[in-house]
């Protein structure tokens, strides 16, 4: 199962946690769950503040993905298990990361709280949450005792890895002036399907200095190793793939995009708005992508073809709306692979070198830089967007096709995205516009670090995920995709293959 399709609906019944009387024996059952919540929230939070200050022997460093990985034999004997035995199947990831973002504790706290935040500020990370019910919304007019129950779908982009579809209670409190608490526990246990469950997983948080804050983030997540393909099982078990060091590099990324949209010195000679316009159009390609790889985000996939070996697995979705979507079939092709060279030197190469070797769809596009944005501290930054364009003379200027492109490179992985984008849609972002109703189509690679071919060992070369979006015109149901559609997608996948070996090969020479 890639993807669950996640409900919309979100019901407030009450701002505190005091029981309210009525006729009704529903109403009865409510502060009785409320209440139940509260004690498995506080127990929770206990042992995340537990977990967050003691050291050796119960965290050990992890030397593969960076951070520090738990002790599960220190863990069993220090903590009674709060969710009961775990199902058959089951393994455990635990693991800790440290980092001082530049946001205040208060700030951070507000916006895990609110699902669309929380999704902008994790952008890749979460398909899909919403808040479902809450039961809570602080004392005082702020968050502090603010409890809410979430469903959210946590990817990892690669059709080889499920989504990770939870539900669980968020609770926030704050210990004293400057430091919080948010913690996370799964309320379905494993039920329902699910082939994950969160264990007291969150961050603890003290304000620093000059609106700084320290972050110790701790993810703890037991899940069906069976239902992760054998290529990415020392990955995910790691840490790498879904652990804490993730989530604290995707949280350093946005806090240093939002200061470079809002710094007067970096690409002084573009407008904020501009700036801000050109960040929202990448944010929703980046969203898209992921989507389509990980058939996340509500979206209905019919499976055209499956995942195997030499060959991608294709999807289909007709978009019908037209607002901010291409009218018609598309298909989605995604296939990993295992290539023998280092994750971000592989990301670096792929940046560098001739991009017609790799790049089957825009190569002939994507030569020069018109605008080009990082999202990092300076100009150097892996972290960027821009707008490229080709030398190829067009009759006018609406006739000329650019390519939106993002990258986005870490510890933990790299990514780079593009699409295809009109000199209107280019217009439309330098004068700062509302861009929503953009159609884009999005294609990329996602890189991460590899264990072998058979995905043992310790790390040695990388997984690169391939993903290429196309419409067709030509077909009004996927019913109607013929095998020679099939054909020419499994060609332009397989090409896009040869040509990221062909630059691996021409470095080991």
């Amino acid at each position: 199962m890639f993807g669950i399709l996640l409900p919309n609906k979100v019901t407030i019944p009450g701002d505190n946690l005091n029981p309210i009387m009525s006729r009704s024996l529903m109403d009865y059952d409510i502060p009785i769950q409320r209440n139940g919540y509260l004690v498995q929230a506080s127990r929770a939070m206990e042992e995340l503040l537990k977990l967050g200050n003691v050291n050796a022997p119960l965290w050990n460093r992890n030397m593969e993905g960076g951070g520090e990985t738990l002790n599960f034999v220190e863990y069993e004997r220090a903590f009674p298990p709060c969710l009961g035995t775990k199902p058959p199947g089951f393994v455990s990831e635990a693991t800790r990361a440290r980092s001082v973002v530049p946001m205040t504790s208060s700030t951070l706290v507000e916006a895990l709280l609110n699902a669309d935040q929380w999704r902008e500020m994790f952008m890749g990370m979460i398909g899909s949450c919403t808040t479902m019910e809450v039961l809570s919304n602080g004392t005082g007019g702020s968050k502090n005792g603010a409890l809410q129950l979430m469903k959210a779908e946590i990817q990892f982009i690669s059709p080889l890895v499920p989504v990770r579809v939870l539900k669980f209670i968020r609770f926030a409190k704050q210990q004293a002036r400057g430091q919080w608490i948010v913690v996370d526990l799964s309320i379905d246990s494993g039920i329902e399907g699910h082939m994950t469950r969160r264990r007291p997983s969150g961050c603890i948080l003290h304000d620093m200095p000059n609106g700084f804050t320290m972050v110790t983030w701790i993810e703890h997540t037991e899940y069906d190793e069976q239902s992760v393909s054998h290529q990415y099982r020392q990955l995910i078990n790691s840490g790498v793939g879904f652990g804490a060091q993730r989530w604290i590099s995707a949280l350093l990324r946005h806090c240093e995009s939002i200061a470079a949209i809002m710094s007067p010195t970096l690409n002084h000679h573009l407008l904020q708005d501009t700036k801000r316009s050109l960040r929202g159009l990448a944010q929703r390609m980046m969203s898209i992508f992921c989507g389509g790889v990980c058939l996340t985000d509500g979206q209905q996939w019919d499976l055209v073809a499956d995942h195997a070996p030499s060959r991608p697995r294709i999807m289909a979705h007709n978009y019908i709306s037209g607002f901010g979507e291409p009218m018609g079939i598309v298909t989605s092709a995604t296939y990993s692979v295992w290539t023998p060279t280092n994750h971000q030197h592989l990301f670096d190469m792929l940046k560098t070198k001739d991009r017609c070797i790799w790049d089957v769809i825009c190569h002939r596009i994507a030569v020069r830089n018109m605008i080009h944005l990082p999202l990092g501290q300076d100009e150097t930054s892996p972290n960027c967007i821009s707008i490229l364009y080709s030398n190829i003379e067009r009759t006018t200027e609406d006739d000329q096709v650019m390519v939106l492109q993002e990258t986005i490179s870490d510890m933990t992985g790299s990514l780079i995205v593009y699409a295809t984008i009109d000199f209107p849609t280019v217009s439309v972002v330098m004068n700062g516009e509302d861009i929503s109703s953009v159609a884009l189509l999005p294609s990329g690679l996602c890189i991460v670090p590899g264990y072998g071919e058979d995905g043992a060992g310790g790390e040695r070369g990388s997984m690169v995920t391939v993903g290429l979006q196309l419409l067709h015109l030509d077909i009004t149901t996927s019913n109607m995709i013929t095998m020679e559609t099939i054909i020419m997608i499994n060609d332009l996948v397989a090409r896009t293959v040869q040509g990221i070996k062909e630059i691996v090969r021409s470095t080991q020479q």
